[in-house]
């Protein structure tokens, strides 16, 4: 289990710390902390959160990956968990909790998250807080978590992009298991995204003794616009990427179709030299061409006529366009 623990100093920016400070806290204390635990043990998360007396509920939300999103306040705290997307991979998403006392904040996830790596750096050089509060550090947390959001939609509208420029210049040349892979991770894209609004809305709402966000109702309101956009932005590749499927399949109806024309014209053709072949492969005895010695050039002639003029027919009718 790796910690990091940082504290918020006078200045609101984030400086390195240490697990013994953070449990040296008092009530009294105006210091704000912020601990990120990544790839969480049982027991030794178990042992760390223990001191803190924290609902026993807690403990199970952050070990449980098959839980979905979840936003509860606790007599201690308030605890929330929500999906990340950490990589444009279909299987690459997380799960982040995020354990909400009144002078810190506890971040637990499995896979490593940008957005806290970006949080952790950015905060302890040039950008500072709003205020010297957690519920600023919780805000933060999550937009930053939005705008990784934003920037898989953009990603996922190039991918699109591309592959309808392809198809427009060689329709050929896509596959339908490259369509069905973005697909795929649109779709998941717009399930993270639906469990994020839950838990952002769920958030706005929420009475918590312990932790306020109302000085912040404001700026999670902007976050929660911008996680709405990111939404019908998702909802729009998804109709482009119908319309493309569709596109796909009607242009493979089509290859289908040119092949049965062929495959029609040479039946056409052959269909008169078949008929013609089959009247003089009768065993009949009384056939006068059958001793005329200009039979056979004459019967390959005709036949040869028969073809070309079915081709020429054909092809005044457009059938080879």
């Amino acid at each position: 289990m790796n910690e990091k623990v940082f504290r918020l100093n006078n200045n609101r920016c984030l400086e390195p710390s240490t697990v013994t400070a953070f449990f040296a806290l008092r009530a009294d204390d105006e210091l704000i902390y912020w601990v990120d635990i990544a790839q969480p043990d049982p027991p030794a998360l178990s042992g760390f959160l223990s001191p803190l007396k924290l609902h026993p509920l807690i403990l199970e939300a952050c070990l449980d990956s098959a839980a979905g999103s979840l936003i509860a306040p606790y007599e201690r705290s308030l605890f929330i968990k929500l999906p990340t997307k950490v990589s444009w991979d279909p299987l690459g998403e997380s799960f982040l909790s995020i354990i909400c006392l009144p002078r810190a904040i506890i971040t637990i996830h499995e896979s490593p998250i940008a957005a806290l790596e970006g949080i952790a750096k950015d905060f302890s050089a040039a950008l500072r807080f709003h205020t010297l509060s957690a519920s600023a550090l919780l805000y933060q947390i999550l937009d930053r978590l939005i705008d990784e959001d934003m920037a898989f939609v953009s990603k996922a509208r190039r991918e699109i992009e591309s592959l309808e420029e392809v198809i427009d210049r060689e329709p050929g040349s896509v596959q339908i298991d490259e369509i069905l892979a973005v697909k795929r991770r649109v779709a998941r894209l717009s399930i993270t995204f639906e469990d994020q609004r839950y838990c952002i809305t769920a958030l706005q709402t929420v009475e918590s003794e312990v932790f306020d966000i109302i000085d912040f109702r404001e700026y999670f309101r902007d976050t929660l616009a911008h996680l709405e956009s990111s939404l019908r932005s998702v909802a729009r590749q998804q109709a482009r990427l119908a319309e493309l499927h569709q596109h796909y399949l009607l242009t493979l109806q089509d290859k289908t179709n040119k092949r049965l024309r062929l495959l029609t014209i040479i039946s056409a053709i052959f269909m008169p030299l078949t008929l013609i072949t089959g009247i003089y492969g009768m065993n009949f005895c009384q056939m006068p061409e059958l001793e005329w010695v200009y039979g056979y050039p004459l019967v390959i002639a005709v036949m040869f006529t028969v073809a070309m003029a079915l081709l020429w027919i054909f092809y005044l009718k457009g059938w080879f366009k």
